[in-house]
């Protein structure tokens, strides 16, 4: 099954590669996350591109489907607000693509990528995001152990007041966030890791701590902050960078008991 859809999805993006080599507006196309690393696709796959154009055309290919093959099966397409988009089609496909200028594209931030058409200035642009894009083990231990512990507490506080969608987001969402980027500055190199996002395939690299996450996010908002206190403390709370007085403060102050 795995070469099968492995098949289909290079086949299908042999088509995009040649419907935008057709395009004298387009001067590049740049294949993103697991469409660059294709050993890793599988059947939730999506086809995540970057199409680079000549100025003043940005637009308008973003808008326009013709290089778009099986575009009469689309049964949603979104252009967000940053002028990326999503298209997914009637059988769970999805293409998320984003518009860019040669020089727009050296703005982004770029981690595994291949450079599929290179009319000039791409493959430049590319490597010059690539260095400039901020990643999670560049981070600053003090500060990012310190946003745990803040949104923590924020969010227990949310949570104790009743908001518990609100206590949710800076729970499940910023805390841990926070917290795997802690945890991608400790650990050693890993080529399995994405260094834009600490949350992907954490359960390759750390397996454990991943599954003892995935228990921890299940719990009452409030049992959760307390949990994450606990968590952060068995990872961090021997090294330096670790707010342990902040952690005792945000313990009293909602009664969770010390670990």
């Amino acid at each position: 099954m795995t070469i099968e859809v492995r098949a289909r999805f290079e086949q299908y993006l042999r088509s995009v590669v040649e419907r935008l080599s057709a395009d004298p507006r387009v001067v590049g196309l740049v294949a993103m996350g697991s469409t660059a690393e294709r050993h890793r696709v599988d059947e939730w796959s999506d086809h995540d591109l970057a199409i680079v154009t000549k100025p003043g055309h940005q637009d308008e290919l973003r808008r326009e489907r013709g290089w778009v093959p099986d575009a009469d099966r689309i049964v949603l397409d979104v252009v967000e607000w940053h002028g990326g988009g999503k298209v997914l089609f009637d059988d769970g496909r999805v293409v998320e693509f984003g518009v860019a200028t040669v020089d727009e594209l050296a703005g982004w931030a770029v981690h595994h990528h291949e450079v599929l058409l290179d009319r000039g200035g791409v493959a430049d642009a590319v490597e010059r995001a690539v260095a400039r894009s901020p990643r999670n083990t560049d981070a600053d231990l003090t500060t990012t152990l310190g946003l745990v512990i803040a949104h923590v507490h924020i969010g227990a506080g949310k949570a104790a007041r009743g908001e518990r969608l609100a206590a949710s987001t800076s729970l499940r969402g910023d805390a841990v966030t926070y917290l795997l980027t802690a945890l991608a500055v400790i650990s050693p190199p890993d080529a399995r890791a994405d260094h834009l996002d600490p949350r992907r395939r954490v359960e390759q690299s750390h397996p454990a701590i991943a599954s003892a996450l995935v228990e921890t996010v299940r719990a009452e908002e409030l049992e959760l902050a307390r949990q994450l206190l606990d968590l952060t403390e068995n990872l961090f709370g021997d090294r330096p960078e670790y707010p342990g007085g902040a952690v005792a403060s945000v313990r009293a102050r909602h009664g969770f008991p010390a670990s």
